[in-house]
């Protein structure tokens, strides 16, 4: 068939249309621009360019939703995306009743309309997502208090946290919840009236087994994902990103999303083949960021990729890794995920 535009090749996928061949991306932090609009927007298309991705998402600093609702970060002290906490509004399950919608488009928000306008200046037509994490990632990012400023320890903190204030405190968790995505519906609206194509919406490491139960995630978590997808609905583009192993994938199968992302290598999660039996929207994915693409060699990167584009016939298939790569990811094993897609093509 004739070549595609990079925007029609990943609208034909998300619609099950035949494509020329599968759209392809990956992303990763980028801790030195993240806190500069201009230099972050800069090195996103930077990395566009360079490994011809056919749609972006951007990557903002991980903080940055707990930070419109007081968290104030040490941004000379990181382990791994982290910066280091040096206060929040969240100490006690009492407190909850303090967080309340704040503004949309102002502090932290506007930074990041300003990188939106940035980076659509500068990406022409081809789709791009911002980040949003949802609502209850907001929240953990907010109760986390950790002995040690290391990731593992942040990320335990975070659980056990969003724990404990979810059962010492669930109508004020409601409530808190209920505010966090107004706003970031409302956040998230401007965004993609700024020039984003959607939301790659993440629920980061929650919608698990060993962190929050089933039913939990289905009180607490889902409604207000649901209220902040709600607001976007119209967007070309949006992608629900379920992070972690051991993921509650089929409760998520049902959002108001595009297309889905998650691990489907090695974290006890479906597989692509397996989750195609499960939904009908677009599946995202297909490459273990946290081994092959990490470790292995490019052949090994293309001969995955081949696999989970074989398993999918390519249709309603968008070529990834489960998650962001390391900042140290080879670069040459991001060039083999992109050059995997033109392979299969010249295979089919």
């Amino acid at each position: 068939m004739a070549e595609l535009s990079k925007r029609e090749r990943v609208e034909a996928a998300l619609r099950g249309e035949a494509v020329d061949r599968v759209p392809v991306s990956a992303w990763q932090h980028f801790l030195a621009e993240e806190n500069d609009v201009e230099a972050l927007a800069d090195v996103t298309l930077r990395h566009y360019h360079a490994y011809d991705w056919d749609w972006v998402k951007v990557n903002p600093r991980a903080t940055y939703y707990a930070e419109a609702w007081g968290n104030r970060y040490d941004f000379n002290d990181y382990d791994s995306v982290l910066p280091r906490l040096i206060e929040g509004p969240l100490n006690t399950p009492a407190d909850l009743e303090t967080i309340q919608a704040v503004n949309p488009t102002g502090g932290v928000f506007a930074e990041q309309l300003a990188l939106v306008k940035r980076v659509r200046a500068g990406i022409g037509d081809t789709h791009f997502l911002q980040t949003v994490f949802s609502p209850l990632s907001v929240l953990a990012f907010l109760v986390a208090r950790s002995r040690n400023h290391k990731i593992d320890e942040v990320v335990q903190a975070q659980h056990e946290g969003v724990r404990r204030f979810l059962r010492e405190n669930p109508e004020g968790a409601h409530a808190a919840l209920h505010n966090i995505a107004l706003t970031l519906g409302q956040y998230a609206a401007a965004a993609v009236e700024a020039g984003a194509s959607g939301l790659f919406f993440a629920i980061v490491k929650l919608a698990r087994e060993g962190v929050l139960t089933e039913d939990e995630f289905e009180t607490f978590g889902k409604p207000y994902d649901v209220q902040v997808l709600k607001a976007v609905e119209g967007a070309p583009f949006n992608l629900l990103h379920i992070c972690g192993p051991y993921a509650y994938f089929n409760a998520v199968t049902d959002y108001p999303v595009h297309a889905l992302n998650w691990a489907t290598l090695g974290q006890h999660n479906p597989t692509v083949g397996e989750a195609s039996q499960q939904t009908q929207k677009a599946l995202v994915g297909g490459v273990d960021e946290l081994g092959t693409l990490q470790t292995g060699t490019p052949a090994a990167v293309i001969d995955e990729a081949l696999t989970a584009i074989r398993a999918t016939q390519g249709r309603r298939f968008l070529l990834t890794p489960g998650c962001g790569t390391n900042v140290d990811v080879p670069s040459d094993n991001l060039h083999a995920l992109r050059r995997a897609a033109d392979v299969a093509a010249q295979t089919h």
